[in-house]
C-alpha cells in the first residue's frame, strides 16, 4: 500500500505550501496515483481508511463532500 503524502496549501498565493506548523487553507492528499483536495476540517475528520477510499473514488468523494 502506497504511503499517503499530505501537503497543506495556501489560497494566497494559490497552491503554495503553507509554512511549517500552519493549518493552511486547503489540504492536498496523494498516494502517488490519485490526488484529492480537502478543506482542513474535512481532512481532520477523516481517518486513513476514508482518505484511501477518497483517493480510490475521487468523483464519488467530491459528490459526497459537496453541497447536498
Amino acid at each position: 500500500m502506497a504511503e499517503l503524502t499530505v501537503v497543506r496549501l495556501l489560497q494566497n498565493p494559490l497552491g503554495q505550501p503553507a509554512p511549517d506548523g500552519e493549518r493552511g487553507d486547503l489540504v492536498r492528499v496523494t498516494d502517488g496515483q490519485s490526488t484529492v483536495y480537502l478543506m482542513p476540517w474535512e481532512f481532520d475528520a477523516a481517518d486513513e481508511q476514508t482518505l484511501r477510499w477518497m483517493l480510490a473514488h475521487p468523483r464519488s468523494a467530491a459528490r459526497r463532500l459537496g453541497p447536498a
